[in-house]
């Protein structure tokens, strides 16, 4: 099967993200955005604006003020979390009512995978915000599949949930996987090559070629699998691949200190749904 029959398959039933979404995503890297015109057009959306203000309002983003306004969020949190916040809300919320598909464990996994990203790309010296939406994005391809070949995406399931590796799976049963997919969806959203290149390269961490995005969200991805099932913070230091550190810019001494950060990154629970 190749990816142009799953996106005909999924013909008129993708999710799409408001337009405000995909232009925030754009925004990476300019230094001319308007805020306030930004502001205004989420405020336009009030389904949209209500889901920046709940997520604005857990533990991750608000701490212990309340955020009751987008204003509100521009002056506590800054624009740049902002930004995120309405990717991130743009993005889950356009991607409700997959039949079939446990969408709060996919997110709950999806948010793992974005604050570790954040915090290894700030380690980095990267844009922990755009860390953090390729993290978000690193496997929308699941959703792509269960909307193009549901039957197919819940026996890739089972045999997941057996120990199989999923990416392997889906290769063996479709002749692609979520990679592939997933990059294809951020194309067709629009979204910066950067994002698009991270999610498909994502797996390939011993190829000299990949960005340090794609290599983030690989580390971020064995980071979250290896803390949900209790590996020690020792234990992952000793086992991290070290090439794949040094080339992702990530240095040993660093990273020890931050585990126990990363640690709670990848193991508490995002407050989205």
């Amino acid at each position: 099967m190749q990816v142009a029959e799953i996106f005909e398959k999924a013909s008129g039933k993708l999710p799409m993200v408001p337009k405000v979404v995909q232009e925030l995503v754009a925004s990476f890297h300019r230094t001319d955005v308007n805020i306030d015109e930004i502001t205004d057009k989420v405020g336009h959306d009030q389904v949209l604006t209500a889901r920046v203000l709940r997520l604005a309002n857990t533990a991750r983003f608000g701490g212990s003020r309340r955020v009751g306004s987008l204003e509100d969020a521009i002056i506590l949190l800054g624009f740049d979390n902002l930004r995120v916040l309405v990717i991130a809300s743009g993005v889950t919320g356009a991607t409700l009512g997959i039949q079939g598909f446990d969408m709060k464990a996919f997110w709950q996994r999806s948010f793992a995978m974005a604050n570790a990203a954040k915090r290894l790309a700030r380690l980095a010296k990267l844009d922990p915000q755009l860390g953090y939406t390729c993290g978000l994005l690193s496997n929308i391809g699941e959703l792509v599949l269960y909307v193009a070949v549901p039957e197919q995406a819940l026996q890739i399931d089972r045999i997941v949930a057996g120990g199989a590796d999923r990416v392997a799976t889906e290769r063996m049963l479709l002749g692609m996987d979520l990679t592939e997919v997933g990059a294809e969806l951020a194309r067709r959203w629009n979204f910066p090559d950067e994002i698009q290149e991270a999610i498909f390269n994502q797996h390939d961490l011993l190829n000299e070629e990949v960005s340090p995005f794609a290599l983030l969200i690989g580390l971020a991805s064995f980071m979250t699998s290896g803390f949900n099932h209790d590996m020690s913070e020792e234990d992952m230091l000793a086992t991290l691949p070290v090439s794949v550190m040094e080339r992702a810019g990530l240095h040993r001494e660093g990273l020890a200190e931050a585990l126990p950060e990363l640690r709670e990154a990848c193991t508490a629970l995002d407050e989205m749904f």
